[in-house]
């Protein structure tokens, strides 16, 4: 059963990297890129506290491993959690001497913990994202891994050996054409790496004690079916069964183990000479312990820390709003992907587990610092500088688990307004300097570039009504280091509905046509404002 567990380990971790590698726009996997998201019980539980709504997709999902720990146990952190499987891993090849075995009281510290995020949700602060293992090694491999494996890609697609197959590779969409770079991917290498360095302790020393979802899966597999057993006859009480436990869940007596802290890893099973060991379906209770010494007092701390974190998210001044429009004051940079939820529904949605940004064929989205202050931390914002976004692409409402991108179409991206762009007249080359350009006018996806006369000059306007603040226009300008042309926050509609946006397109679109023709952007059927074709 343990080369069994350990082969399942592997495929699922392979599919885990595997979704990631092919969420490259377009689409094409038959299987969710977000799938281990949407299975995860503690993103869609947050989420739906910190919301106050009930998310289908994120429910039924996490249902199924939900009704399957209740049922069977803490499967999914023996099997099936990629984190587990890269412990294991980490445990196995480079921390050779094995530490603090048997029962440890610093394993309820992940309850202490599960309860703090869930008060912190309750109070519509999310902070989920720093401790869920799905999103942390999500994260990690979209922030740090996919930018190497693609320079390496690109690396061996030039070498003269390898020029036959570099179409291939090409073709197959593993290596895209573009290395993505992203912000704070070493904060990503140093968590991770922490969380490594903690096997130093002891095995799975995170899983034993830190992980919030472990916490959840515990709760929930205290009426499992699999339950542990020892023969009375056959225990010699070696305890080699406790010094190979992965997780501390065997009591001092051998025959008895904490089942909420087991994971189905079979160890003992395999390590067990008198093979006197075993995992049947049973209901008794001999043997099977699932009691928690949990301190009130801790549990009382956890839950006004989460509260004093909720408290600090909400007070910072970059969650300070203007108006009806929920624009944050404070950054005009805060620029979310389209389809995006409004802003307070948002940040109690987003997991930031860093999907849309391993999305975005531009490399645009990238984790916020500032821009939404604490309580927008690492959640996507869009970049014009470094990327735009592409007028085609809908991959980000495809991969979002938690519904805070919302799904759209290509044809909706017209009138999903994010921002506006406006012209920087002191630097700008027919602003500034009476100079020939055209580029933000030719790279518009969205006709939002007229012209008119003044001071005996055609001069570049931005039509509010119908610029989206795609940002491809700053992309694109030849100023630099920073653009003529810049997006901002203002104009982002997204507290409006959808049916909104588009009238106020519609009617951007009336305006455009009844405008003059000598105040119109440049089209086929008219010359640039410059001359010539």
């Amino acid at each position: 059963m343990r080369a069994s567990r350990r082969w399942v380990q592997v495929a699922f971790l392979l599919l885990f990297l595997w979704l990631i590698v092919v969420t490259v726009f377009p689409l094409r996997s038959v299987i969710p890129p977000d799938l281990f998201l949407r299975a995860d019980p503690l993103v869609a539980l947050t989420a739906m506290l910190a919301s106050r709504a009930w998310l289908s997709e994120a429910a039924t999902y996490s249902g199924v491993i939900v009704v399957g720990t209740v049922l069977f146990g803490r499967f999914f952190c023996g099997w099936v959690c990629p984190m587990g499987t890269v412990i294991d891993l980490s445990d196995r090849y480079l921390i050779h001497k094995k530490r603090e075995q048997g029962e440890s009281r610093a394993r309820n510290l992940k309850y202490y913990l599960l309860g703090g995020l869930a008060v912190a949700a309750l109070f519509s602060s999310q902070v989920t994202y720093f401790f869920d293992p799905i999103s942390l090694v999500t994260r990690t491999v979209i922030w740090v891994l996919v930018p190497a494996f693609t320079m390496v890609g690109h690396w061996v697609q030039a070498q003269p050996i390898v020029y036959d197959i570099a179409p291939a590779l090409a073709q197959s969409r593993l290596i895209t054409e573009i290395v993505p770079h992203f912000r704070l991917g070493w904060v990503a290498v140093l968590l991770f790496a922490g969380i490594l360095a903690l096997g130093l302790i002891s095995q799975r020393f995170w899983c034993r004690n830190l992980c919030p979802l472990g916490a959840l899966l515990a709760l929930l597999s205290r009426w499992g079916l699999v339950r542990r057993t020892v023969s009375d006859d056959a225990c010699t009480g070696c305890s080699a069964c406790d010094r190979f436990c992965k997780m501390g869940a065997i009591k001092a007596d051998p025959k008895h183990y904490q089942a909420t802290e087991c994971i189905y890893c079979f160890n003992c099973v395999e390590v067990c000479a008198p093979r006197g060991t075993s995992f049947p379906i049973r209901l008794g209770t001999q043997q099977f312990h699932t009691e928690l010494d949990l301190s009130r007092r801790r549990l009382l701390g956890a839950a006004a820390g989460g509260l004093l974190f909720a408290a600090l998210a909400k007070s910072d001044p970059g969650s300070k709003r203007s108006g009806n429009t929920q624009i944050r004051v404070s950054s005009p940079g805060l620029i979310r992907p389209p389809g995006s939820a409004p802003e307070d529904e948002f940040l109690d949605l987003c997991t930031r587990c860093g999907l849309c940004m391993k999305a975005c064929p531009t490399n645009g989205l990238q984790p916020a610092l500032g821009e939404a202050g604490l309580e927008g931390l690492w959640t996507p914002v869009l970049v014009p500088r470094i990327g735009y976004c592409s007028q085609h692409c809908t991959l980000c409402g495809q991969t979002c688990p938690t519904d805070a991108i919302r799904e759209f179409s290509a044809a909706e991206k017209k009138y999903l307004y994010i921002g506006t762009a406006f012209i920087d007249r002191s630097t700008c080359l027919v602003w500034a300097n009476d100079k020939h350009c055209l580029v933000c006018d030719e790279v518009c996806s969205y006709r939002a570039l007229h012209w008119k006369v003044v001071d005996g000059r055609r001069r570049p306007f931005v039509d509010e009504g119908k610029c989206t603040g795609c940002g491809e226009c700053e992309t694109k300008c030849p100023i630099q280091p920073v653009a003529a042309i810049r997006v901002t926050s203002i104009g982002d509609k997204r507290h409006l509905p959808r049916e909104r946006q588009r009238a106020n397109f519609e009617a951007a679109e009336r305006a455009a046509k009844s405008r003059p023709p000598s105040e119109g952007a440049p089209t086929p059927d008219r010359p640039s404002p410059y001359g010539g074709k």
